[in-house]
């Protein structure tokens, strides 16, 4: 059951399964028919875009925001199967598929009773395996990103600048319905962008972010998948939400960062200014809250579902932005974690045990790979050697 992406890339075959006809039906049937080994697939794609119900109704900006994630983890979680399984490149088409439906007009949404807050299934891959970046307009354009470093602006007038480059502009500005967009950033890369209300988002290697081209409703409702550093243009009328598999910060006009990644067990919210109220998803509303001050930290364990709130030095968790690391006392597992999605490297312990060494100290990511290595394996007292391309070996 592999490869079903074509599909779901295919205009003709979504209309077929929400709107069949004779003419589809025959042609549909007789390439089954051509094709014996694509049944399965075609099943298999079938099964995942009839989970989605159809209702006669415009989507408002959260409810495709909502949409968009379910139809990418239905995606996924038939195409990923192990947890550990190596995740296609094709995975970063999806986005396109789900803009198809926005675009060609197949409205769909669970029923309002039927909607579930949590995005439906348990997880969103990491754009890991692929060294492009990329930003995926409506409609499934794809506009490259191959600076390390890139920025978007999207300005209110429906311009889209990329490192100073319109690449795009809109005439339909802030006019309709919004139409969603996704910035894919594998590991290896970062990226700043600022959304049409001015709100400044600094993307960490192996994120994505889901967000319309403008804010037309009550809140300001963005989709996040890894880690992302918020610093929210204040608006008292249309709150500002960030949206995770687990959990939704809310909040007017701060600063604050999110971690959500989804090999990590824990989601880390940390505050730097202002006020945010944390929120928890349950399968039908959000019951458990959590306000946080500036200096605080509230971890959420997605496996036991509670959330510990404490106060940390805000630097450890927000100078990445800045292409700094800094760490007190951390466990080398964790650093060698984010020096992995920041240079897309990998690396393997002879010992398991190393992984728990404790280490201080402040790395400039902005050096060479080299030389960071280099300043890890003094601080940890521990030999890095390198043994293939990407590949690394902690030893003593």
């Amino acid at each position: 059951m592999e490869n079903i992406s074509k599909y779901l890339d295919d205009k003709r075959f979504i209309q077929w399964v929400f709107s069949p006809g004779n003419e589809l039906n025959d042609w549909w049937n007789s390439f089954e028919a051509a094709n014996p080994k694509e049944k399965e697939n075609i099943q298999l794609a079938r099964r995942i875009l009839q989970k989605l119900h159809t209702t006669d109704k415009e989507l408002s900006e959260d409810e495709k925001i909502m949409l968009f994630s379910q139809i990418l983890k239905q995606v996924e979680k038939q195409q990923q199967g192990q947890k550990n399984r190596k995740i296609s490149i094709g995975l970063l088409k999806y986005a396109a598929v789900a803009i198809l439906f926005f675009a060609i007009g197949a409205l769909l949404f669970y029923q309002k009773n039927n909607f579930n807050p949590q995005f439906i299934t348990q997880e969103i891959s990491e754009p890991v395996h692929s060294d492009e970046a990329r930003l995926i307009r409506p409609g499934g354009d794809n506009i490259l990103l191959s600076e390390i470093n890139s920025r978007i602006e999207h300005k209110q007038d429906g311009k889209v600048v990329v490192n100073d480059n319109i690449v795009e502009s809109s005439p339909s500005a802030n006019k309709g319905t919004p139409e969603m967009n996704q910035l894919v950033i594998p590991y290896g890369k970062t990226s700043e962008i600022i959304l049409p209300d001015g709100t400044h988002v600094y993307l960490n290697a192996g994120s994505r972010l889901i967000y319309p081209d403008f804010f037309a409703d009550k809140n300001r409702e963005v989709f996040l998948v890894g880690e992302a550093f918020f610093d929210v243009e204040h608006n008292v009328e249309k709150p500002f939400v960030v949206q995770t598999t687990d959990i939704r910060v809310r909040v007017l006009g701060t600063q604050f960062n999110v971690s959500a990644y989804p090999s990590d067990n824990i989601i880390e919210t940390v505050l730097a200014e202002g006020k945010v109220r944390m929120e928890q998803n349950n399968s039908t509303l959000f019951s458990q809250t959590m306000d946080l001050s500036p200096g605080q930290l509230a971890a959420f364990n997605k496996t036991e579902r509670t959330t510990q709130l404490k106060t940390v030095d805000i630097e450890n968790y927000t100078l990445w932005k800045e292409n700094l690391l800094k760490f007190e006392s951390t466990d080398l597992s964790r650093v060698v974690k984010k020096l992995e999605r920041y240079f897309n490297i990998r690396f393997r312990y002879a010992d398991p045990f190393l992984g728990g060494i404790k280490i201080s100290g402040k790395l400039e990511l902005a050096d060479s790979r080299g030389a960071v290595l280099e300043n890890v394996a003094a601080v940890a007292s521990v030999k890095i050697i390198q043994t293939g391309d990407n590949y690394y070996e902690i030893s003593r």
